[in-house]
């Protein structure tokens, strides 16, 4: 194979990928879980229970939920309604925490955006072992619907390619919740 016709395979690829990518729409949109563009409120002096509400895209917001080492995230809608992902009882049963930013996968319909997916890290403490807990890192790919959003997959982080396989899933068909 010569020079000029790996150059033009390469091309070609590079186009269609970015053919495909503009097909879609979709667009990332990276919101913090931290830090002044977040609202705390103690939800339970005692315990320290927390929930951060911090601003998403398209008016909508998250809600980072910190209960007795366990974190998880709601998201609100622009009407207030609120959908409780439930990392607790679908990611990490044991002790977690969130990373500190959240990807939104978004799309513009009539110039708005509209936000289709979420993509959080989460630190988990594997207990499968009780004697060798072990720390491991996961991002947790929610699908947000019309009147619903729910984590549908967990990819390992540390994982070759892991974020590119977390937008696939994301962006892809619309899949069933976990743990419903």
């Amino acid at each position: 194979m010569t020079m000029r016709s790996m150059g033009l395979i390469f091309a070609v690829a590079l186009g269609a990928g970015a053919a495909a990518s503009a097909r879609t729409g979709v667009d990332s949109v990276y919101t913090s879980l931290e830090g002044k563009a977040c609202r705390k409120t103690i939800d339970d002096r005692t315990t320290g229970a927390f929930t951060l509400t911090c601003p998403g895209p398209g008016k909508f917001a998250l809600q980072a939920l910190d209960d007795d080492g366990r974190s998880s995230v709601n998201v609100v809608a622009p009407d207030r309604r609120v959908f409780a992902l439930r990392y607790w009882d679908v990611v990490a049963q044991g002790f977690s925490s969130l990373g500190k930013t959240a990807e939104w996968r978004v799309s513009r319909v009539d110039g708005r955006m509209v936000p289709a997916a979420l993509i959080v890290r989460v630190n988990a403490t594997d207990q499968s072992d009780p004697e060798h807990p072990k720390r491991v890192a996961l991002l947790a790919v929610a699908q947000i619907r019309e009147n619903a959003a729910c984590v549908v997959k967990t990819v390992a982080a540390g994982a070759a390619k892991a974020n590119a396989q977390a937008r696939a899933i994301a962006d892809g068909p619309r899949l069933p919740c976990l743990g419903l």
